[in-house]
């Protein structure tokens, strides 16, 4: 009887532990969260330039405006946002600066952008899964140096801090 317990339990242990799956995404982020959006208008239109880092924003190297924006229906939620998610996600670790424009009139210019590569797992009934990404460590926005470390692979901004953009 021993040994079918043995038995048994070294199934279960196995059972629960060999299960583990390993995913490699390599996004550069998954999206941008815009907090504290207090209009009732929702954004329409996000452009994400892409510059070569420390020139200035001088050297654009990509324009993108294909971003899909959700949040707009929840206007009660707790940081009261908007996502913008893009289209095609961009891979890689981010090696440039980032300029961002919403409605034309706030923009964002994002420099000195720290992120690595890192695993995250989450555990299920039969095992783990372990997803490897870039995760955005801190950055600087509009001169506000921001810890990002509980965003994993997002970017999140604030319209406090956002420069306006005279028409």
């Amino acid at each position: 009887m021993d040994t079918l317990r043995f038995i048994s339990v070294i199934s279960l242990f196995y059972l629960f532990t060999s299960c583990n799956e390993y995913y490699k995404n390599d996004y550069s982020f998954d999206g941008i969260y815009l907090r504290e959006w207090n209009s009732s208008i929702c954004p329409k239109k996000i452009v994400l330039e892409k510059y070569v880092k420390k020139s200035n924003f001088k050297k654009l190297i990509q324009k993108d405006s294909s971003f899909n924006i959700e949040g707009c229906d929840r206007t009660n939620s707790k940081f009261n946002q908007r996502i913008f998610t893009p289209f095609n996600l961009y891979s890689g670790q981010i090696n440039y600066d980032i300029k961002l424009i919403i409605d034309d009139s706030l923009e964002y210019e994002i420099t000195d952008i720290k992120s690595k590569l890192d695993t995250t797992h989450f555990t299920f009934a039969l095992g783990k899964k372990y997803y490897i990404d870039n995760r955005i460590y801190s950055m600087i926005i509009n001169g506000h140096k921001l810890d990002n470390k509980d965003a994993k692979n997002n970017i999140r901004v604030s319209t406090k801090i956002a420069k306006f953009i005279k028409k």
